[in-house]
């Protein structure tokens, strides 16, 4: 797998899994989404990611309106995804604002543009990060204005692997190795079965660019199992009250759970430790177990098992991993019940 540069970050590798959260439901304001980048900062994660819609994107975007289904904690509901969008169009001069501030906590800032202009300013804004939306990676031209800005692309992997292949052939067509393949389940919020995580394995085996999961599941559960299947980044919405009735809400973390999420994610990474570990042998010597004399051996007499036990430490005579090379042979001593065997006692 190879490791992408952002920012100052490293990504892939042997590099720690990199934890990014996204507020895209959890702001209506910019000082809505300073809280959340700030909740981002302190948990410990290592990024922040955004949509970047600007005035009048969202209508532009929509040439026609429809509708988004989702959970909330009182049952399924439905929303205008125009409405949506609608809340998190913010001005340049407000998105510039959320960059500068984002990187003066220590984090990347990740963000999805729309339109062709939208990464033109992104680039001038110097983010860290594209991402591109699960309904543009077959957008051929959006994706090849977005691979020569250089910036790391991360590309959402719904889409069928046809579809990603050419986006990535468009990227390294520009020179942009600087890649991610995110395997991001549908719904709000992803069923268990709908959220396939061995698709990480394929996505694995298939490119040799860092993998990542962007998680559409209450809590943290999916994220740890993508974690231990090798994934190098995941993404997790945020929200500031998880009860609120709007698409993404009820499937995000709220603030008071973004440390431990970090956490659990640090402490899965070292516990995989080592997959050579079998190399090497584990186990103390002081609870191996040595072959001693089940009752008196008398000399001349040939082993059998039934003349046998078995004590801890091995270390007192011989090993029980010697155990065929001891039935059968004679005993040049008399040898006391309780006796540990050794090598001149035997021929």
């Amino acid at each position: 797998m190879k490791t992408i540069t952002a920012g100052k970050k490293s990504i892939g590798g042997d590099n720690p899994c990199c934890i990014s959260f996204e507020p895209s439901a959890g702001y209506s304001d910019i000082e809505g989404a300073k809280s959340m980048i700030k909740a981002t900062a302190v948990a410990g994660a290592d990024a922040i990611k955004f949509q970047t819609f600007l005035p009048g994107d969202a209508k532009r975007l929509m040439a026609k309106d429809s509708l988004v289904k989702f959970s909330t904690s009182t049952g399924k509901k439905e929303e205008s995804i125009y409405k949506a969008l609608k809340k998190r169009e913010l001005t340049e001069n407000e998105w510039r604002e959320l960059i500068n501030f984002s990187k003066e906590l220590g984090l990347l800032f990740i963000t999805t543009p729309v339109f062709i202009e939208t990464v033109d300013f992104l680039v001038d804004a110097n983010v860290d990060l594209l991402k591109v939306s699960k309904g543009d990676v077959d957008n051929v031209l959006l994706i090849d204005y977005m691979a020569k800005s250089n910036i790391p692309i991360i590309l959402d992997g719904r889409e069928k692997f046809e579809n990603v292949d050419i986006a990535i052939k468009i990227c390294e067509k520009n020179q942009n190795k600087n890649i991610i393949v995110l395997h991001c389940p549908s719904g709000y919020p992803a069923e268990n079965a709908g959220v396939h995580l061995n698709t990480l394995q394929s996505i694995k085996q298939k490119y040799d660019y860092p993998i990542g999961f962007a998680d559409h599941s209450p809590g943290g559960i999916m994220n740890y199992a993508a974690v231990a299947l090798g994934s190098k980044m995941v993404e997790k919405t945020i929200t500031p009250d998880k009860t609120i009735e709007h698409v993404e809400h009820f499937m995000s973390l709220e603030p008071t759970e973004l440390k431990n999420f970090v956490e659990n994610i640090r402490a899965i990474e070292t516990a995989m430790g080592d997959s050579n570990i079998f190399l090497t042998s584990r186990v103390d010597a002081s609870i191996r177990r040595g072959i001693v004399a089940k009752r008196d051996i008398q000399k001349g007499e040939k082993i059998s098992l039934n003349s046998l036990d078995f004590q801890r430490p091995s270390t007192m005579g011989i090993s029980c991993s010697d155990g065929f090379n001891v039935v059968s042979k004679k005993a040049t001593v008399n040898i006391p019940k309780n006796a540990f065997l050794k090598w001149d006692m035997l021929e």
